[in-house]
């Protein structure tokens, strides 16, 4: 109960009902549900008190006033979030919607007011919200002043806050926000003497990606199609009112977000990426359903609309291999949907059937382009070839060969070719001064003599060195035979067109052309051998890094690194093992050489690792090693010891330098990535070493090594019970630097070890039973996830290992808690491992059951029971019956209508039980499952 006024603040009512000016103190000041009656009663709250805009001095402008009385309201607001203030919350409701009402009617603006109200109504308990009253927000949202606060309040806060309470309620009032505030409008902008009409959302784009960013995905999650089919409609408006679909690769050059979205802010670039990350969301929470919508998509009338299809299908391949062959179409491979068939052939291609590959290939070289008189152009449309085989030249040699095959008729390789168009941006240098014809025109004397003499201009936008040297990069590609022999010609020339050489010739190599790769590896690692022993090259001038797309020493001894390992990865496409000492040699020099780049507590070691100069060349030595052991192998009975004891005194030395004054952390990144390569090269000096690999005692060293071990997906028994014995994965789970990067891993460790019997929970140190105990959301939730993943039919091992922690984790689940409730719905994964229902299993399905929605298993659950009906009705049915007490989901159909089929073949008490289903889906306002137990029933109970 609100207690009533006292004498003395009676007192100072009336004082403020005689004295106008104090007013705006006193609202500031004053809070409490106490004042609202009092203050309703004298007209405070009256529509028309609100103040409207008054003229500034400058002619043209106003001032918007504040009204008060709304400064109470905003404090006294998250009172009403109470339930015995409901009456209240109802109260303040009706101040919002009467005052938005009246200015309406009467034109009166005033965003502060708006602003205020936005406030105040996100913390109005949503359930005393009617959903028509969310309109209100419309009239906010086209003040002719502003309208950015509102949806600042509206989007960013109180929209999400709705999608996450997750009750039917609260989404529908989110779904009708959703409509409010991607509203188009559409702007007639004058530009010289033509008016060119364009979309516009109400507010700012700042804002607007702001809201997509933190609403579209939860929408999607949570709302489902609906959410999908609110951005299609606004879409499709826009669409149709500017006529601009067919240019979208022109508007959107990437349905992902791009650097090259050069007008991302605009009202349809917004709705495209709200559209994308809707389907993200409902994805991965229905993703049979979004599946069947997105197959849909590829049918639609709009390009815009189709281009998003398939960047869904591409990074959703495996829920959409069977459409396939509708993308095997030439109308594809056309400039309007190149980026994302590109990509998706790119991704995608290694997984299709050898029919589906022959159709790709059929496709692309189908391809033809015409001259202006009509006639077939033989390098135009070579070029073209190229542009498609380009991104799956890599998943295989007939690919990678016809690839080459394309390039050489075209006498170039297509840049960027996943755009059909490409908008460079940067300082200068983008463009060449010299065309790659003219360059072949040149003797190598001759070249070498116009690269030496070549000064950049520097100028922006003007032909530059960036433009030049990518160029000679396509020459030496288009005639490598003729540079193979003249190599040492180009060693004095500037360090861009010594890594450009480089990474010429490793290009040619990943694409296996056919050229006399002995003689040109033996001339390559002489050039980087001679390259790297110059005294200019370890001046200090050479660090300095240049204008973009031009190399210094860092570039080339990444690139020297990367040619290395390319030669050395793999044994059915290796470079003659005559020139691994030659490799070693140059590899040797340069870690000798080069330092180490920097490292920070909250660095992403792996990330530096593996893109630090220092880091390619380890990778290089790393797979030099591992291929001299697999020579050893093949002719010494598969003994490679003598070649790991040549090899063993560079690791020891890397070992070393994360410990000396000036300490470098690359090898210790890197030693546990390849954790698995070691332990076969040598795994007792892995074991040997695993105190100075883990070293506690070196806490940036230890940070870099867990880091590495994250990427590692086998689980080796000695390395295991080191890491525990020592706490490193607990240390890691609890390590603020590094958890969000190794949390997953380490839960996967213990996990694969419980599985394994490294770990069991009577054991003193058990780190399964203390990952159980910390009771962590996201640790349990993960351990939940990851056990489900691992599901395979008749795996009794894993099925027991299931039963054992499921009471243990329940045991310590506090149910009066959302994240409790939550924690249980994902327990529901497990009800897949359960497919006989005894005392202990049933006791275990009844306690999630009724939280299945929270997260959203209510789908993994009815399929699950649907499962268990096939043979035991009346036991799914208890199950069933007691997952509806929380929620009432009908999908899949199929599983609830093989739950009925099920139910009714036992007869009569089958029936019975089948209509108290049906009983509560009818309360909750679904008639879905009645009409389908009607369908079913005939075929029963014919007579009924």
């Amino acid at each position: 109960m609100v207690s009533d006024l006292t004498a003395k603040e009676r007192d100072l009512m009336q004082r403020i009902d005689e004295k106008e000016e104090l007013r705006p103190l006193f609202f500031r000041k004053v809070k409490g549900l106490k004042w609202f009656d009092p203050l309703a009663e004298r007209g405070y709250f009256s529509p028309d008190a609100n103040p409207k805009p008054v003229p500034a001095k400058e002619e043209g402008y106003v001032n918007i006033p504040f009204w008060p009385v709304v400064d109470y309201l905003v404090k006294t607001a998250p009172e009403l979030a109470d339930e015995k203030n409901r009456k209240y919350a109802e109260k303040f409701l009706k101040v919002i919607v009467n005052a938005t009402i009246y200015a309406k009617n009467n034109e009166v603006s005033n965003y502060r007011t708006w602003w205020q109200f936005a406030e105040i109504i996100s913390k109005i308990p949503h359930n005393s919200i009617p959903v028509e009253n969310i309109d209100i927000v419309d009239y906010w949202l086209d003040d002719k002043y502003e309208r950015g606060l509102v949806a600042q309040v509206v989007g960013e806060k109180w929209l999400p806050e709705l999608l996450q309470v997750s009750d039917a309620h609260a989404l529908r009032l989110a779904n009708r926000i959703i409509e409010l505030l991607y509203k188009v409008i559409f702007i007639d902008r004058v530009y010289g003497e033509k008016v060119k009409q364009e979309a516009s959302l109400r507010f700012d784009y700042y804002h607007a990606q702001k809201i997509t960013e933190l609403t579209a995905k939860l929408a999607g999650e949570k709302l489902g199609l609906e959410a999908i089919q609110i951005f299609d409609a606004f879409l499709r408006n826009i669409l149709d009112q500017l006529k601009n679909d067919l240019w979208s690769s022109i508007w959107q050059p990437a349905i992902e977000d791009h650097e090259q979205n050069e007008y991302r802010n605009d009202a349809e670039n917004v709705l495209i990426k709200a559209y994308r990350d809707s389907i993200d969301g409902c994805i991965r929470i229905i993703p049979d359903e979004a599946s069947e919508y997105v197959k849909s998509m590829l049918l639609s009338e709009y390009q815009t609309i189709q281009r998003l299809a398939i960047h869904v299908i591409d990074r959703n391949y495996h829920l959409f291999s069977d459409v396939v062959d509708r993308l095997l179409d030439e109308k594809y491979l056309d400039s309007h949907y190149r980026h994302e068939m590109w990509h998706f052939l790119n991704r995608n291609y290694p997984y299709f059937s050898g029919q589906k590959k022959e159709k790709v290939l059929e496709l692309i070289s189908s391809i033809t382009r015409h001259d202006d008189k009509d006639e077939y152009h033989e390098g135009a449309s070579a070029y073209s070839k190229a542009i498609w085989l380009s991104a799956i030249k890599k998943h295989g040699d007939r690919e990678a060969n016809l690839y080459v095959e394309s390039t050489e008729i075209a006498k170039t390789e297509p840049d960027h070719p996943d755009f059909s168009s490409y908008m460079s941006v940067g300082w200068g240098g983008v463009r060449s001064p010299k065309t790659l014809e003219e360059l072949q025109a040149l003797s190598i004397n001759e070249l070498v003599q116009q690269l030496e003499g070549y000064k950049n201009s520097g100028g922006f936008d003007e032909p530059g060195l960036g433009g030049l040297v990518k160029v000679f990069k396509q020459l030496v590609k288009s005639e490598p035979l003729n540079f193979y022999l003249n190599l040492s010609k180009f060693i004095s020339l500037d360090f861009a067109y010594i890594y450009e050489i480089i990474e010429a010739y490793r290009d040619l190599w990943a694409e296996k052309g056919k050229f006399p790769w002995d003689e040109i590896w033996k001339k390559l690692l002489e050039f980087c051998s001679t390259v790297i022993a110059q005294d200019r090259f370890w001046n200090p001038e050479s660090e300095k890094q240049r204008e973009p797309f031009v190399a210094n020493r860092y570039w080339i001894v990444s690139s020297i690194g990367r040619l290395i390992e390319a030669g050395t990865k793999s044994d059915e496409h290796a470079f003659n093992e005559k020139y691994l000492p030659y490799a070693e040699e140059i590899l040797a020099y340069l870690l000798s050489r080069e330092e180490g780049d920097e490292y920070k507590d909250d660095s992403d070691a792996v990330l530096i690792s593996i893109n630090s100069p220092r880091g390619h060349c380890l990778d290089a030595l790393i797979n030099l090693t591992l291929r001299s052991c697999r020579i050893a192998d093949k002719t010494n009975n598969k003994d490679h010891s003598e070649v790991w004891s040549h090899f063993q005194r560079y690791y020891d030395s890397e070992l070393d330098r994360a410990d000396s004054e000036n300490p470098e952390y690359e090898f210790s990144t890197l030693v546990t990535n390849y954790l698995p390569n070691f332990l076969y090269m040598s795994k007792p000096w892995v074991l040997e070493n695993l105190n100075r690999i883990f070293d506690q005692k070196n806490y940036l060293k230890w940070l870099c090594a867990m880091q590495g071990y994250a990427y590692v997906g086998t689980i080796f028994q000695e390395v295991y019970k080191y890491l525990k014995e020592h706490g490193d994965l607990l240390k890691a789970l609890d390590d603020e630097n590094i958890r969000d990067k190794v949390e997953e891993r380490a839960i996967q460790n213990i996990v694969v070890a419980y599985i394994n019997d490294f770990e069991s929970f009577e054991e003193d140190n058990s780190l399964i039973n203390t990952l159980i105990s910390r009771n962590e959301n996201e640790e349990i939730n993960h351990l939940v996830w990851f056990m489900w993943t691992l599901r395979k039919k008749g795996d009794d091992n894993l099925k027991n290992k299931i039963y054992e922690l499921w009471p243990k984790i329940l045991h310590n689940i506090d149910l009066s808690t959302r994240e409790g409730r939550r924690m249980a719905s994902q327990l529901c994964h497990w009800a897949v491992f359960v497919d006989q229902i005894d005392e202990d299993r049933r006791l275990l399905l009844l306690a999630i059951a009724p939280y299945s929605d929270e997260s959203h298993n209510s789908y993994t659950l009815l399929e699950s029971i649907s499962e268990i009906s096939e043979t035991q009705p009346f036991e799914a049915h208890e199950i069933w019956m007691k997952m509806l007490e929380g929620s009432t989901p009908d999908y899949p159909e199929e599983a609830v209508r093989s739950v009925f089929n099920n139910l009714l073949k036992e007869g009569p008490e089958g029936l019975r039980k089948a209509r108290m289903a049906e009983s509560e889906y009818l309360k909750s306002g679904n008639d879905r499952p009645s009409l389908w137990l009607r369908e079913i029933r005939q075929e029963y109970f014919p007579l009924e």
